[in-house]
């Protein structure tokens, strides 16, 4: 904490001086006059003490580790610890610098008697990274204005905006089961949802006693309900090519990335399952550890779900499901085109497809097949979130064509569903933390 005072004091006694001085001189009453008007002002001034100060302050946030995006409110309160009162505290708080003022307004000015406690609040957007609040100008004045006193108070708070894969949401369908997901209509839950009228199968516990004494209407209260996910995972798997004969194929990058967001789901109390897209394989969703150790199998391994792994399985594919998390793309030329493994057929893997399930869809979208793959899922009413990684470059004509035509099929799905563009030179995470901060606009 930091203090510093300014006075102002003895205006009142300089004027009646120099006013006192002039009025006997050249005799003039009107300046005897205004003499006596600065004698009682300073006389004022001694009769009003400097303000001192005893505050404390606290600083709260709805939520310390808000999403990209989200709206986040900070609740000041001051409290004035001292024997006297302070007629004029004025505040300003200690805003991030990255951080935008959405509602209200970190300034705030009170009048504080002993003991007495002054909140007040405004909002800010959250943005991604780990943002500090600063110290807290507040200004104390006396009752006349002839003083003040000037202090930084520091409430440590800080906000860390970001996203892990950990932390990677599915769409809004969902199954009639509890979980961690926001559900589209209501339910079992704590958070309010809306009112309706009252039915005789309803609890007398969810009666609007309030609403019913106030209008005589019966009326029940309907919550917000959560709810587990079924989520299939589908690898786009029918092109192998990479940047270099050394650099990882975008088959094993969205094999990576399948991995990953399904173990996250896994863990989030969600049903997850497995698909290769071209390939016939196939594994249901399930909950658990068994079911985790399955879907790395299908994934990793390129085994049938149930088998038992065997050594070297991992180090044949060449990947081990977590080498990439730091990007290993490389560089290199342009992309070659591999032999397609077999025919596709979209309407069998729906009929496949557990009702209500989700697809996670990780492919490159090299091609119109894959953006038509996510178009005739939506279509047959599937939530769908593509993770695509990028694995094309600028380096020749060839090369930036390739990288137009793969933005025109991201901005076409986009308006189908949801993408997560991953640029395979940086993590995984760094992505879906870009796309929820876009979701959430």
């Amino acid at each position: 904490m930091t203090l510093e005072a300014v006075s102002h004091r003895d205006v009142g006694l300089s004027v009646a001086l120099v006013a006192g001085a002039a009025g006997v001189t050249t005799s003039q009453p009107v300046l005897l006059s205004a003499a006596a008007v600065g004698l009682v002002y300073a006389a004022y001034e001694a009769a009003t003490p400097a303000p001192r100060p005893d505050l404390t302050l606290e600083r709260t946030l709805s939520t310390a580790s808000p999403m990209p995006g989200e709206r986040v409110e900070v609740t000041v309160a001051v409290t004035n610890d001292g024997a006297a009162p302070l007629h004029d505290v004025r505040l300003v708080d200690g805003v991030p610098s990255r951080l935008a003022v959405v509602e209200g307004s970190p300034r705030f000015g009170t009048a504080l008697e002993p003991g007495e406690r002054a909140t007040f609040s405004y909002a800010v957007r959250a943005r991604r990274g780990d943002h500090a609040f600063g110290e807290t100008t507040v200004v104390c004045r006396s009752l006349s204005g002839d003083e003040e006193v000037r202090e930084t108070v520091r409430a440590d708070s800080e906000l860390s905006c970001r996203v892990t894969v950990d932390e990677v949401s599915p769409g809004t369908q969902t199954l009639p089961y509890p979980g961690r997901n926001e559900a589209d209509d209501p339910g079992e839950g704590v958070s309010f949802y809306g009112v309706r009228e009252y039915e005789s199968t309803d609890s007398m516990r969810r009666v609007d006693w309030k609403r019913f004494a106030r209008t005589g209407e019966l009326t029940a209260v309907q919550y917000e309900a959560r709810r587990s996910a079924a989520v299939v995972v589908l690898v786009d798997a029918r092109l192998e090519f990479a940047r270099t004969d050394r650099s990882p194929t975008a088959t094993q990058f969205a094999k990576y990335a399948a991995e990953r967001v399904g173990t996250a789901l896994l863990d989030g109390d969600d049903r997850v399952g497995a698909a290769l897209y071209d390939d016939g394989a196939y594994l249901a969703p399930g909950t658990g550890r068994t079911q985790a150790l399955r879907l790395r199998r299908l994934l990793i391994h390129e085994a049938h779900p149930d088998a038992a792994p065997s050594d070297g399985a991992a180090t044949a594919a060449g990947f081990d499901g977590r080498v990439f998390l730091h990007g290993a793309s490389g560089d290199g030329p342009s992309i070659g085109r591999g032999a397609r493994r077999g025919p596709t057929d979209v309407p069998e893997l729906h009929q496949r497809l557990p009702d209500r399930a989700q697809v996670l869809f990780c492919s490159p979208l090299l091609d119109d097949e894959a953006a038509d793959v996510a178009a005739a899922l939506s279509a047959r009413d599937r939530d769908v979130t593509v993770v695509s990684p990028d694995l094309t470059s600028d380096e020749t004509p060839g090369n930036a064509v390739e990288r137009i035509e793969r933005r025109e099929r991201i901005d076409r799905v986009r308006r189908i569903g949801r993408v997560v563009d991953w640029d395979v030179d940086a993590p995984l995470p760094r992505a879906i933390e870009r796309a929820t901060e876009r979701w959430s606009r």
